[in-house]
């Protein structure tokens, strides 16, 4: 099966979407100078798990900047089924592996932005559609010149630092995505504040894959320091350099720390009723009770949650996060 690149872009004039180049995103600003400062994310979040072959993912960003140029770039091993999430699930995560003492987190880069328009030659639009706040676009490419020529020509401000990154996930057969803040909510004071308060509606991504990964070298296409903030539903543990921990069976510990400063934390959600869940996990855990609508909606029996924080500098984001095969079955 053909695999796909999904490249979610949402470009800001100004840029800083990441505090850390650490994620399956990249962020690039549209060059105003040489005083133009870079896109800056404050905060990326992934939420990842498999369901009857395939994997889902949910994605949220806290950008500083203006909507108009905020772009998303986003890798994905098959054509995927991009739907705007309903509900708070990030809001629900943190809620449901709260610890009372503070844990530090902060964000990621990322990039993109669409127009439409013809297509460069070397580039397939699969799907063009516009859901809540986003214009978003899927598309396939023969090479990374060719998505490079498309999405400067579709208004999407890509650096030229991407374009190595584009090369080796459409080398590996990936589709695309991109994304943006569509022309009627760039001005949307609401919008503004949601994707400044890391609030606004998460994207929904749904594609057929034989791992359940996350695309963090697309990331590096920020370099400094970045933050990430990822969950992972499902008895699954990191099949990577980057947050494998080589002293320490998983089956073991409730909080490690891989290689790399991640953080690792693993909860069990029981349903206990409704849209009420029984939480435990480590010490001190904040709310060992909550109602968690949306979790209760997209992971109905509950299970393990394992929780990955910390911040990753440019050579622990030259692959990605690869957590396990993905099965026929799988929650929900």
């Amino acid at each position: 099966m053909k695999k796909t690149v999904l490249l979610v872009s949402l470009f800001t004039a100004t840029a800083v979407l990441c505090a850390q180049p650490g994620q399956s995103c990249g962020a690039f600003g549209r060059g105003r100078g040489s005083t133009a400062p870079p896109i800056r994310l404050d905060r990326q979040s992934a939420f990842l798990w498999q369901a009857q072959g395939q994997e889902h993912m949910l994605l949220s960003v806290q950008y500083s900047g203006g909507t108009d140029e905020f772009a998303w770039v986003i890798p994905v091993e098959s054509r995927p089924q991009v739907t705007v999430e309903k509900g708070a699930p990030f809001t629900e995560l943190r809620r449901a592996t709260e610890i009372r003492t503070p844990v530090t987190t902060r964000g990621m880069d990322m990039s993109g932005g669409s127009k439409g328009g013809a297509p460069p030659q070397g580039v397939t639009v699969l799907e063009q559609k516009e859901e809540g706040p986003y214009n978003i676009a899927v598309l396939a490419a023969d090479s990374g010149v060719s998505l490079y020529a498309w999405l400067k020509k579709n208004q999407f401000p890509v650096s030229k630092n991407a374009r190595g990154q584009l090369d080796y996930y459409i080398s590996h057969k990936y589709v695309f995505v991109a994304a943006r803040i569509r022309n009627g909510a760039q001005s949307n004071e609401q919008v503004s504040s949601r994707l400044r308060g890391g609030t606004i509606a998460p994207m929904h991504l749904a594609f057929k894959a034989r791992q359940l990964s996350y695309p963090l070298k697309m990331t590096a296409v920020n370099p400094g320091m970045s933050e990430m903030e990822i969950y992972v539903a499902g008895n699954t543990w990191p099949q990577d350099k980057v947050l494998k921990n080589v002293n320490a069976a998983p089956a073991d510990l409730d909080e490690v720390r891989p290689v790399g400063g991640v953080r690792a934390q693993s909860f069990d959600l029981k349903p206990s009723g409704g849209p009420s869940f029984a939480i435990s996990g480590p010490p001190n855990l904040a709310n060992p009770q909550a109602d968690l609508p949306t979790l209760a909606r997209l992971l109905p029996k509950g299970g393990k949650l394992t929780k990955y924080n910390g911040v990753l500098g440019d050579a622990q984001r030259q692959q990605d996060l690869v957590f396990a095969a993905v099965t026929s079955g799988g929650a929900r």
